[in-house]
């Protein structure tokens, strides 16, 4: 029972032996301490050296051979002291980087998850998950296409988008269509000619789906991750600030 006791306070098992062996006999030798504690030797010296590093037991040279000799049980009281000092101040310093440990925290878990959609049904798919994640949405290298390939599924996106209080910027890369969409809580602006592509890029919440038109058969890639939205959302803020407006 003293043993367990000893233990958890915070001695090892091997300490408690040898400090309850020297209890019992007082002032002892390593040897009468090995036979009354039943350790290895090498066992027993560690646990003196330790328990000498803790303030728990003594030791002086009788007749040429060391002697060692337990602390009072009241000094067990002290060590405890001692110790729920040390971890009052292990707490401080423990709270002092937290901070720091948990943004690392979450930049482990900041993970890329991505996905296909192809054709007609994978566009209405990226736009339904517009809806879902309810946040503005800016889109590069617009074409207007969607207007006229998703007609019908557009006017009731639109509905939704505006119901939610979504705003919508694009910047077209053609004006074929540019000076004929106009909707609610909508900006356009227009880069030159030269830069067109067939390539889309939507940003939106911690998304970015890139959609290639080929053919007017699209193929959408949805990337999450926050940190890649945010990087599309500054470039595409330069790149409103050195479009054109109507």
């Amino acid at each position: 029972m003293h043993e367990k006791v000893l233990e958890r306070v915070g001695l090892t098992r091997n300490e408690a032996k040898v400090y309850i062996a020297l209890l019992k006999r007082g002032l002892s030798t390593a040897g009468m301490l090995i036979k009354e504690s039943g350790l290895h030797r090498s066992r027993v010296y560690e646990s003196l050296e330790m328990l000498s590093q803790k303030g728990l037991v003594g030791s002086c040279v009788k007749d040429f051979k060391n002697h060692f000799q337990a602390a009072k049980p009241e000094v067990l009281l002290d060590f405890l002291e001692e110790k729920k000092k040390m971890i009052d101040e292990q707490k401080e310093e423990m709270k002092s980087i937290l901070p720091g440990l948990k943004e690392i925290e979450s930049m482990k878990k900041e993970e890329i998850e991505g996905a296909v959609f192809k054709g007609r049904e994978g566009l209405k798919a990226i736009h339904s998950d517009m809806l879902k994640v309810g946040e503005d949405v800016w889109v590069l290298g617009a074409k207007g296409l969607i207007f006229t390939e998703l007609k019908y599924f557009i006017q009731s996106f639109e509905r939704d988008r505006v119901k939610k209080g979504m705003k919508w910027k694009s910047i077209f890369d053609r004006d074929s269509n540019f000076k004929r969409i106009n909707k609610p809580l909508f900006e356009k602006r227009r880069m030159p000619d030269r830069f067109a592509s067939r390539g889309v890029v939507n940003i939106y919440g911690d998304r970015v789906a890139i959609v290639l038109w080929k053919e007017k058969y699209p193929t959408g890639f949805l990337i999450k991750n926050k940190l890649i939205s945010d990087a599309f959302r500054n470039w595409f803020s330069f790149m409103w600030e050195k479009s054109k407006g109507e």
